[in-house]
């Protein structure tokens, strides 16, 4: 069996523990840190770089325990370099050369001169590689948590510069995945996102989940065109709209299996809202058109208005919340049940 360590969202553990084991069948999970969790496997190395609830993945070269930081941990790696894993040449096909990044206590950090020197020259004749600082083929990573381990792995994931690559305020896929997972996805549900910005969370539920369709409502003109745009592949799974959140009368009642969604944190149409009649209005409506035992997956940076608002729907079950960090602010996702349904299923006209 292969070993591989690999990073996701802090805060949810518990969520990738699960998605983990239904992905690859055969694991064996050595160690299971917030954030973080080594394993074995025999999946091969394109199946790990597939699962999308990871930030990154690496093959997994030295494990050791105890309070460390990146200059012990090489200095440790360059004394007994007998403890390094070899690797597979398959695993090194088409790789030329590497560089060696230092990470401690989730921060990159700077590496001595003279032992960077040494430990290119010891894992270059290990690995059969160059150095190459500055565009390598592949990252040589030497990492250590406040929990007390130092670990060594090669980067097998390359995840893209999101500063660039992602419309501000655009979910990460990793996050949008997780959320997915919460809603507990199924191949003939129709999943609404009401806030669907540039489409993180539908491009997730046809990509991922192929779900049988996906309703999308965005407000802003200038969003919504970028949406279009993404969604012009997947016309036939997607319906598009720029509908007020509040009031999606172009959807009839008890017709979403699911509703997964990213709602204002504070401003919405470009101005300051009242957030508790905000998010009332909203569990209205979501209510409205959401299926009877049907689930609502929400992010959110306000914690506790929210949690007060679902408490004060007799129809609402709050199955977890899980918090989390997004772009650094204290934010939670919630899982929510609607128990039971209030009026009657008459339609609502567009």
């Amino acid at each position: 069996m292969t070993s591989y360590y690999s990073t996701f969202i802090t805060g949810t553990q518990e969520i990738v523990r699960t998605a983990l084991k239904e992905k690859l069948k055969d694991t064996k999970v050595k160690l299971f840190l917030d954030g973080l969790v080594v394993y074995h496997c025999q999946g091969d190395l394109e199946k790990i770089k597939n699962l999308r609830f990871f930030n990154n993945s690496y093959l997994l070269l030295l494990l050791l325990k105890g309070k460390l930081t990146t200059q012990v941990l090489i200095r440790k790696t360059l004394r007994n370099p007998s403890l390094l894993s070899d690797i597979q040449t398959e695993n090194l096909k088409g790789v030329k050369n590497f560089r060696v990044v230092a990470s401690q206590e989730n921060q990159i950090v700077s590496i001595d001169k003279q032992l960077l020197g040494k430990i290119e020259t010891l894992l270059s004749k290990k690995l059969g590689l160059k150095v190459n600082r500055a565009l390598p083929d592949v990252e040589i990573w030497f990492l250590t948590r406040s929990e007390g381990f130092g670990l060594v792995g090669l980067r097998i994931t390359k995840t893209p510069n999101y500063e660039k690559t992602l419309h501000k305020g655009e979910l990460r896929p990793e996050l949008a995945h997780i959320m997915c997972l919460l809603a507990e996805l199924k191949p003939l549900d129709v999943v609404l996102d009401p806030f669907a910005g540039y489409g993180a969370i539908p491009m997730e539920c046809i990509k991922a989940f192929s779900v049988r369709q996906v309703v999308a409502s965005e407000k802003d003109k200038g969003v919504f065109k970028v949406l279009q745009v993404k969604m012009s592949q997947n016309k036939k799974k997607v319906v598009l709209g720029r509908w007020n959140a509040l009031k999606l009368s172009s959807l009839t009642n008890n017709s979403m299996d699911k509703i997964i969604t990213d709602p204002p944190w504070g401003f919405y149409d470009n101005r300051n809202i009242d957030l508790r009649k905000f998010y009332k209005r909203m569990f209205d409506e979501f209510i409205r058109v959401l299926k009877p035992n049907g689930l609502m997956i929400i992010l959110t940076a306000q914690k506790e208005l929210l949690g007060e608002i679902i408490a004060s729907f007799s129809n609402l079950e709050l199955l977890k919340r899980y918090d989390i960090l997004v772009s650094g602010k204290k934010s939670a996702i919630y899982k929510i049940k609607l128990t039971a349904k209030l009026g009657t299923n008459q339609e609502v006209q567009g």
